[in-house]
């Protein structure tokens, strides 16, 4: 049966259906495939990084809206979308989801391998076919991905530490702005000598060491235990260092110890789990299946999280989850994107069974006042609070929910020379 061909054998539903959203492009597309005639992108600063954007136009009046993952400044990501992803997306079916995102994968290859920018790009395209295809369905994402929602709502962790964790009071301070919240779990950055950022080797001091069992005993105290703490490293240690740091940090139960090793596998991660007396978690640098399959295939982790943003889209995501489901490994998501790559990230949390919680960001003054997260929730154009009682919230809008404030972030968030899509 065709698409939606049940409306044209049912009068008596089309006073009822007059109603729907969106029952006009319905009606003016039955009998034909729906094609892609428009992919644009532009660069915004709607995040506390670059954002591209990324819009797709169809010949039913459909559009729908992506965000792709940062790179420096947004150009790398806006290149792969407008020159290489639009020759391939144009006149084609949006329904033909998969075999889009094979093709683009493909053609992109060479240019890192089916990770970096050219895989940001992709997520970017691939989460806007998704929110056309819930809008043509007249349902919202999270319904129609992986079979249907589990929850309505997508538990979140806020990735913030206290000012000084050595101080009891900051520690105490930090307390306070999270019940004043309603979160229930933080990532909490561990205390080095090193930035992570500019390390100069993987060795941990024993000074360091006791530096973090002293910090996270103060944090455990002021935030109680109904709390949870996920402990958080850059991929900064030696397999001797990261054993001697979940050792020093045990105490405090923690919720899982984060990224302690270099990114790639090897017999170390499974070495450090097994001896580990803390739960490991790694994945907020690896990209598709491919990259997560050895640390769950191996039972290298405890935990996986999954930054959705850079897993090459929504249903890689979905499999990569469905993959870990396989070995009882439960699943998070990473996320340093901004409002509606979040959005789209939580619409596939709610479809993962063993799902934990999803990462957000208060740092913008917008948000540390408790509006939203990872940046202004107002470009959204959202029918109900981004996130309340520590939850991001989902919509029973079709799509993604959205409906993208264009004046507000060509007013206030466009980056600087960049020309609106329209």
């Amino acid at each position: 049966m065709k698409r939606r061909s049940f409306l044209q054998n049912s009068a008596l539903a089309l006073p009822m259906l007059s109603f729907m959203p969106y029952f006009s492009e319905l009606m003016a597309r039955e009998g034909k495939r729906v094609k892609i005639t428009d992919v644009k992108c532009v660069r915004t600063l709607i995040n506390f990084r670059v954002s591209p954007l990324v819009k797709i136009e169809t010949d039913a009046g459909v559009i729908g809206i992506g965000e792709c993952h940062h790179d420096e400044n947004g150009l790398g990501a806006k290149d792969i979308v407008l020159n290489v992803c639009k020759p391939i997306l144009l006149g084609q079916d949006p329904f033909d989801l998969e075999r889009l995102v094979f093709k683009m994968s493909t053609r992109t290859s060479y240019y890192g391998g089916n990770h970096g920018v050219a895989t940001h790009a992709i997520t970017g395209v691939e989460i806007a076919l998704w929110d056309i295809l819930g809008k043509l369905c007249d349902q919202p994402v999270h319904k129609i991905l992986g079979g249907g929602s589990h929850e309505d709502q997508v538990r979140a962790y806020v990735s913030k530490s206290p000012k000084n964790m050595l101080d009891p009071s900051s520690c105490a301070a930090f307390a306070e702005l999270m019940e004043a919240g309603n979160w229930t779990a933080a990532k909490v950055g561990i205390l080095r000598d090193q930035k992570w950022s500019q390390l100069d080797n993987r060795r941990l001091s024993n000074r360091e060491v006791d530096r973090n069992a002293e910090g996270y005993a103060n944090l455990r105290k002021a935030v109680g235990l109904d709390f949870d703490v996920a402990v958080h490293c850059h991929w900064e240690f030696d397999f001797d260092s990261a054993l001697r740091l979940a050792r020093a940090v045990e105490p405090i139960r923690p919720w899982w110890m984060e990224d302690p090793l270099p990114i790639a596998f090897n017999e170390q991660w499974v070495n450090l789990t097994r001896q580990s007396p803390v739960p490991i978690l790694c994945g907020e640098n690896l990209y598709g299946r491919a990259d997560f399959r050895p640390f769950i295939v191996h039972q290298g982790v405890n935990m996986i999280e999954i930054d959705v943003s850079m897993a090459g889209g929504l249903l890689e995501a979905k499999k990569i989850a469905d993959l870990a489901e396989s070995y009882y490994i439960p699943v998070a998501t990473h996320n340093v994107a901004g409002p509606i790559a979040t959005i789209a990230s939580a619409n596939l949390a709610a479809s993962v069974r063993e799902f934990l919680a999803h990462e957000v960001f208060i740092s913008n003054p917008i948000n540390e006042a408790g509006r939203g997260v990872n940046g202004d929730p107002d470009v959204l154009g959202y029918d109900k609070e981004m996130v309340k009682d520590g939850h991001i919230q989902l919509s029973d809008r079709p799509g993604l929910g959205i409906e993208l404030n264009e004046t507000l972030i060509k007013e206030k968030y466009l980056c600087e020379d960049e020309e609106w899509w329209d």
